[in-house]
């Protein structure tokens, strides 16, 4: 784990979080929205799809069960998928417990790209949108599956954020605080995969 990173990335939540209280944020937060919605005015479907697939019930039931089937074949890289599952089940967690206590509405109703179905249902309730559990869930893969392959990280991630503003699902500052608090997340558990292998190797 890289502690200037770690502690970088938490200063980023922090300031960002500080910065919803500001009267101006909002003003800024729906000009990104609007133009973002102007920019590409028929990707609805596009960015629903890539939205839906971050949803925590697609996401943590397809690691557990992929994870599950490999460790049968190759049990290090399935463990390894299921340990992802736990992380992701962290931030998560985290993300929810961060709706119940930073009052920052979302975007309201009037914003939201109106689809002829509904595909799926968040499986929890939250008052406030800060932070985006989508981004936090793709952004953790993204730093720990992905770490190697940075281009398809980024492009994952930025993927995610896009179709989030532009469904009106959450506000710019939503996915920054959630890309700094995840990345603190990312941090972490690089810091205690070391920790674990380098305690297995002194064992062994």
């Amino acid at each position: 784990m890289s502690r200037g990173r770690f502690a970088a990335a938490l200063l980023g939540f922090v300031l960002v979080t500080a910065a919803t209280f500001v009267p101006a944020s909002h003003a800024v937060d729906l000009a990104v929205t609007r133009w973002v919605q102007r920019a590409a005015p028929a990707a609805d479907w596009p960015a629903f799809a890539i939205s839906y697939l971050g949803n925590a019930e697609v996401v943590l039931p397809g690691f557990f069960l992929a994870g599950a089937l490999l460790v049968l074949w190759r049990r290090r890289q399935g463990l390894a998928l299921l340990g992802l599952t736990a992380g992701l089940i962290a931030v998560s967690g985290l993300a929810v417990v961060f709706k119940h206590l930073v009052v920052h509405p979302g975007p309201p109703a009037s914003l939201g790209r109106h689809l002829p179905v509904a595909l799926g249902a968040s499986i929890q309730s939250t008052p406030y949108s800060l932070p985006s559990g989508h981004t936090m869930r793709t952004t953790f893969v993204a730093g720990t599956l992905l770490r190697r392959f940075p281009v398809a990280a980024a492009a994952l991630v930025l993927g995610m954020m896009t179709a989030l503003v532009y469904l009106a699902e959450h506000w710019m500052t939503d996915i920054a605080a959630a890309f700094c608090l995840s990345w603190a997340c990312v941090e972490a558990a690089r810091g205690a995969v070391t920790s674990v292998r380098s305690r297995n190797c002194r064992r062994g």
